[in-house]
């Protein structure tokens, strides 16, 4: 907001001004499309002129606001592409109840000025804070290589580069050893793991004296993580169950066979016939989302069973036979409260009935990557049960068929779309996946019911009947899935 180029825009801010404090902007994107909540991480400052937000109806204006709420951006900024172009009292109203900060530009400023002046300072900023981050860890490295690990000189390194009190603590909270410097009365604490032996030891903890410097030291205390595991590995060794534990999970990564992974399974304790899913991670941050996995997950994922391999998070879910599949969807609707603000993409496999068929939970959570999502408001943490189709599809692992599946359904539908720039397909899918309801579906693609009824009608023209009547929805479904899959 302080900004030369953007105080010159003139921004009035509509809606949410007390959380404005607290929206940190990660980056700056300009974008007149509807449908871009899926597409979006999370802290953007969103541009637009609203040339087609401005158009929807009131209700269909809310629901799009709550879809950017939901997926965390820092604000909406419009720059109306008209003088007749009216920012209703009923948008700025959505904005304030969805605590989304509503900014408009009364003065025309380029986009692309705003996005590369901001973008150039968030990237600058954060390749000195790497740089930092990066020299600290050559220092403390050399400090371990010349006289030993030693864990207090390396925590004072830590805090008088940082100008900081920086801790190790134990799982309980404990501080184990702690540089020289001022406490902090109430400080913002920056953590990240410290983990030997696949497991979660203990915690490296720098106390910060406001947000802003936190943001900042959260940076370089994780690319720290991994410099004092390694100290901290030559005075704790891990227990033997713990040691089991990492053993079975990476005998699940790497598929190490039905015999194996049942001899490992009873080494650590584990009921080799008890129903279980396994999640997998992908983020820049994987130390701030193994601790808050473990939190929504206590008591389901064992310590032990959560495992970083190739950048990827790796973690058991282990679930009682009586209810599983209910049990499982609450875990999945615990991870996704506790991850939906995070930078990260977490797929969830299908439930199988022993740990024997634990990679085959893996694999297909890794299949997930070769979907695109299909939902615009699909959380971060995908359930590979939704995508039950596609994954019955990939397995015959053949392009052509697919296409001609794909082609003989709605060949014609994606040729009307192709010839009019029209969104048939999409309508279709969506139509279905809201189980024919059309008042759900006009809400989702934000147009009017009428226009909606108008799209159908040439739908069940081209298809040769209405769905419902002539039995084809679940070849319409999955072709449909497929071609906008293929597309995004």
């Amino acid at each position: 907001m302080e900004d030369p180029i953007f105080r010159s825009a003139q921004p009035q801010v509509l809606a949410a001004r007390s959380a404005l404090e607290e929206s940190k902007v990660r980056w700056v994107h300009a974008s007149e499309l509807l449908d871009i909540a899926h597409l979006l991480r999370g802290g953007e400052l969103l541009l637009s002129t609203g040339q087609e937000l401005l158009k929807l109806r009131e209700e269909a204006q809310a629901a799009h606001v709550l879809a950017l709420k939901e997926r965390g951006i820092a604000a909406l900024v419009l720059e109306p592409y008209a003088r007749t172009a009216q920012i209703t009292p009923q948008l700025i109203e959505a904005a304030e109840q969805a605590k989304l900060p509503l900014i408009r530009l009364r003065h025309t400023v380029p986009f692309v000025d705003i996005t590369e002046r901001i973008n150039r300072s968030i990237v600058s900023k954060q390749a000195a804070t790497l740089q930092q981050a990066d020299m600290l860890s050559q220092r403390l490295a050399q400090r371990i290589a010349t006289s030993g690990p030693n864990l207090s000189p390396l925590l004072q390194m830590i805090g008088d580069d940082l100008g900081l009190t920086a801790s190790l603590q134990s799982l309980e909270g404990q501080v184990l050893v702690a540089s020289e410097g001022e406490r902090i009365a109430t400080p913002f604490n920056v953590a990240t793991d410290v983990v030997v032996g696949g497991d979660v030891a203990a915690h490296l903890v720098v106390e910060c004296r406001q947000p802003d410097q936190a943001e900042h030291v959260s940076m370089i205390v994780q690319r720290l993580g991994s410099i004092i595991s390694l100290a901290y590995a030559q005075h704790h060794r891990p227990s033997r169950e713990q040691l089991a534990n990492h053993a079975l999970m990476q005998a699940i990564i790497d598929d190490a066979g039905e015999h194996y992974l049942a001899e490992r399974a009873l080494e650590a304790g584990m009921d080799t016939e008890a129903p279980l899913c396994v999640g997998v991670v992908q983020s820049h941050d994987m130390a701030r989302l193994r601790t808050q996995i473990e939190r929504a997950l206590h008591g389901e994922v064992r310590p032990g069973c959560i495992s970083l391999h190739n950048n990827r998070l790796y973690f058991l879910i282990e679930l009682e036979a009586q209810g599983a599949s209910r049990a499982r969807e609450a875990c999945i609707l615990r991870l996704r409260q506790a991850l939906g603000g995070l930078a990260m993409e977490c797929a969830i496999g299908p439930l199988v009935g022993s740990v024997t068929r634990a990679p085959l939970s893996v694999q297909h959570a890794l299949l997930l990557d070769r979907f695109a999502s299909v939902r615009a408001l699909e959380s971060r943490v995908r359930d590979a049960s939704d995508y039950a189709l596609e994954r019955l599809f990939a397995r015959v692992d053949n392009a052509p068929a697919a296409n001609g599946f794909v082609q003989e359904v709605i060949g014609d539908l994606i040729a009307w779309d192709r010839a009019r720039q029209a969104d048939l397909v999409p309508t279709l899918y969506a139509w279905l996946a809201t189980g024919c309801n059309a008042t759900a579906t006009a809400a989702q693609l934000y147009v009017e019911r009428q226009s909606l009824h108008k799209r159908l009608k040439k739908i069940f023209t081209l298809l040769g009947g209405d769905p419902r009547q002539t039995g084809t929805i679940l070849q319409l479904h999955l072709a449909c899935r497929i071609q906008l899959s293929q597309e995004r």
